[in-house]
This record gives C-alpha cells, structure tokens and sequence, in this order.
C-alpha cells in the first residue's frame, strides 16, 4: 500500500510540475497512479466519496494541464526577440495575466463541485495534500538525481 501510495503521488506531481510533452507516457501514469493514492490517503476518501471524487478531480487536472500548456507556449513566445515590440510584450503581459486569471475562476469553481461532493474539511485535506505531494515528488526527484551522480 505504501509503495502504491508514493507511486501516486509522484505520478500527480510530476504531471503539474513537469511538460508532459517532454515526459515517457509511462512515467505519467506512474505519478498519477501514485498521486490518486496519496490523496486518497490523505483526505480519507471513502470508497462511495472517491467514486464521485476522482471524475471530478481528473476534469480539473486536465483543465489545468490545458492552462499550464498555454502558459508555457506564452513563456516560450518571448524567446524570439526579433519580432517583439512594446506592445506585442504589453498584449502577452496581458494574456499571462488572463490564462491566471482563468485558472483562479477554474479553482473556485472546482471547489464548489468538490464541497457539493465532500465535507469542508476533506476539501482542506486535500488542497493541503496536493501540496504535500509535489513536495514529496520533488523530493523523490532529488534523491533520484543525487542516487545517479
């Protein structure tokens, strides 16, 4: 159960932290797998509240991917100098902005859906989870990369 539960974590880590059009597909899966068991762990899902959770929660993960694709195709627009003046910067500050901004409106619409399915202090639970869980999957990253040195 643990290594299924540190298998999860990673997976959900490094899905938010890393590009996924850069990562093996089956490293993916991996920290998703680990992270829906470490959330499920931490928030103390039953298993009647992960049945309606965790289809939620993927609709969520995948429109966040969706923005932090757009955020980074955004970054990497400001790597060709040449045709940039400013108020092509000042339309891009703009859109960084906005792509913010949508994520914002996404979490707080998330969280009414996840209150409607949780009790208030499942839905802490898990906000606080999700962060524990990047801190461990960056951790585990480290130890990866210190262990091949």
């Amino acid at each position: 159960m643990r290594t299924t539960l540190i298998a999860t974590m990673i997976l959900f880590c490094s899905v938010q932290l890393m590009a996924q059009r850069h990562m093996d597909p089956k490293m993916i899966e991996a920290i998703k797998i680990k992270k829906v068991a470490f959330i499920t762990e931490q928030v103390g899902l039953t298993s009647k509240e992960g049945q309606m959770f965790w289809p939620v929660y993927n609709e969520l993960e995948k429109a966040r991917l969706d923005l932090m694709d757009r955020k980074r195709d955004l970054e990497e627009s400001t790597e060709d100098k040449s045709v940039k003046n400013e108020d092509a910067y000042r339309k891009l500050a703009g859109e960084m902005v906005g792509v913010h901004m949508k994520e914002a409106k996404l979490i707080e619409e998330y969280n009414t859906k996840f209150l409607s399915i949780l009790p208030a202090e499942k839905v802490v639970k898990l906000y606080r989870s999700e962060r524990k869980f990047r801190s461990y999957l960056m951790q585990e990253m480290r130890n990866k990369d210190n262990s091949t040195k």
